[in-house]
């Protein structure tokens, strides 16, 4: 990188370095990312726990629409992740974040209106497409507007809405799936609602998207320079403007006195693919790609079936519904992400394995807890804990590896790699469980999980508190 491009940088990351860490922008862009992945959690899990209900209406076995639906969401998902990716460093982190959301919810209301089983797939696939970029876009652009000194913690705060709503889906599902589900219906009205409950709230996030501005790493990267220092001057003092109002708002020879880049020549940078490929990248992709597709396509394939997992120890317990067990199971999700987002200030080399680490002695102890009902329940809260800080320091991880002209590719592909697994893994998982019960899935589990945490021993590289420019030059 020459010096007029280090100067650059520079001088944006030092004047970003100086705004408080408790800033009023800072706030609100973070509540309104995580309230995007909060919603983006629910719609990926709460068809699969509305498929005994969509069975009884189609004529579909449960397993076989809770299958093809995580499967077909996941799928799309990860095309819409690629497409986010070149999108967002081409044309901006917040172009297609700006109405993610909106897809979504179409998406949403096709599933939820449904009325054959091809149409309600459809719905799925559009779902997909709209949540693709949502993750993925959401982290870079958080990385790219904090300081550095909290990167880490709010990068970590991305994945918390995701941890929330991994515990409100199955919260949801006790409400309008389970023991009140007469309250909406019955089994064949009250999927419906479960659905599409969420698509206004979203919708109100979608309209105050829009204050959420372009992130000045990229500007720069794209000879926007005045714009750039614009975005910094109104982060802070604390506000939020439309983007089209950010640069008219300010005086650029104002702008060049305060901020002295008047000087400096623009920076024009084009996204490759092959940045993701060559030279120190090379490993950084591997080593992401082996973590993401362990990580997330076992713990959401375990998550998709803990319904059918935890059928018969509920019945030993005595209880009205599995989803009570699921709803206890997944708060431990919850509290993985909250842990993750403490840790992010801490050493990922240590870290990334120490969690991969426990999270394979806990999804093993399942292999000796048939019969033994406490054990599993156990078993899977403690592997859920490990399983869900494991991805979100994932996450965190993504974006501080690759370029800033190539980021939100670097973190599209990681997505795309993670749902890949997620749909891979959820074949596997069926066919495991359906074939070897619990044994087969703590195997299964306990061997990816040594897999992932040699890997990130082998290959992991430290990124607490380094510029992002520092670290990928």
């Amino acid at each position: 990188m020459n010096s007029q491009t280090q100067s650059l940088y520079d001088i944006a990351r030092m004047e970003l370095d100086k705004i408080k860490s408790s800033n009023r922008s800072f706030v609100i862009i973070i509540t309104l990312v995580v309230l995007g992945t909060f919603f983006d959690a629910i719609e990926q899990y709460n068809a699969g726990y509305a498929a005994a209900s969509v069975s009884k209406l189609f004529g579909i076995p449960a397993l076989t629409i809770s299958t093809q639906v995580e499967f077909t969401t996941f799928a799309f998902m990860a095309l819409g992740g690629l497409l986010a990716g070149f999108m967002g460093d081409y044309l901006g982190r917040r172009f297609l974040y700006s109405f993610n959301l909106l897809i979504y919810a179409v998406g949403a209301l096709i599933s939820a209106l449904s009325v054959n089983y091809p149409m309600f797939l459809a719905g799925r696939a559009v779902v997909g497409i709209g949540l693709g970029g949502e993750i993925s876009t959401g982290l870079a652009l958080i990385s790219e507007l904090v300081p550095v000194r909290i990167r880490g913690q709010y990068t970590g705060l991305v994945n918390v809405g995701p941890g929330f709503g991994i515990f409100a889906v199955a919260a949801l599902a006790l409400i309008f799936l389970g023991p009140y589900s007469s309250f909406f219906g019955g089994p064949l009205l009250s999927w419906r609602w479960f659905l599409g409950v969420l698509v206004i709230p979203a919708l109100l996030v979608f309209f105050y998207r829009r204050y959420i501005p372009e992130t000045p790493r990229f500007l720069i990267s794209k000879g926007k320079s005045a714009e750039a220092f614009a975005v910094i001057k109104m982060l802070s003092e604390g506000r939020l403007l439309p983007m089209s109002k950010v640069l008219s708002h300010y005086d650029k020879s104002k702008l060049e006195e305060e901020f002295g880049f008047s000087q400096l020549k623009p920076i024009y940078e084009k996204p490759k693919l092959a940045d993701l490929f060559g030279g120190i990248y090379l490993k950084r992709t591997i080593l992401l790609t082996v973590l993401s597709f362990i990580t997330f396509g076992v713990t959401a394939a375990l998550t998709i079936s803990y319904p059918f997992i935890y059928s018969t120890a509920s019945q030993a317990l005595h209880l009205s519904s599995t989803f009570i067990l699921v709803t206890i199971t997944n708060f431990a999700t919850l509290l993985g992400t909250i842990v993750a987002s403490v840790l992010g200030r801490f050493n990922r080399r240590v870290i990334l394995p120490l969690l991969g680490g426990l999270a394979a002695v806990f999804i093993s102890l399942i292999t000796v807890s048939t019969g033994a009902v406490y054990l599993l329940i156990l078993s899977l809260f403690l592997y859920n804990i490990c399983g869900y800080a494991s991805n979100t320091s994932v996450w965190l991880y993504s974006p501080e590896l690759y370029p800033t002209r190539a980021r939100n590719l670097g973190t599209g592909l990681v997505l795309v790699t993670s749902l890949l697994g997620v749909a891979v893994m959820i074949l596997v998982v069926s066919t495991i469980y359906s074939t070897y019960g619990l044994v087969g899935l703590g195997i299964l589990g306990g061997v990816l999980y040594a897999v992932y945490t040699i890997s990130q021993i082998m290959l992991g590289e430290e990124t607490v508190n380094k510029d992002l420019e520092v670290i990928s030059p």
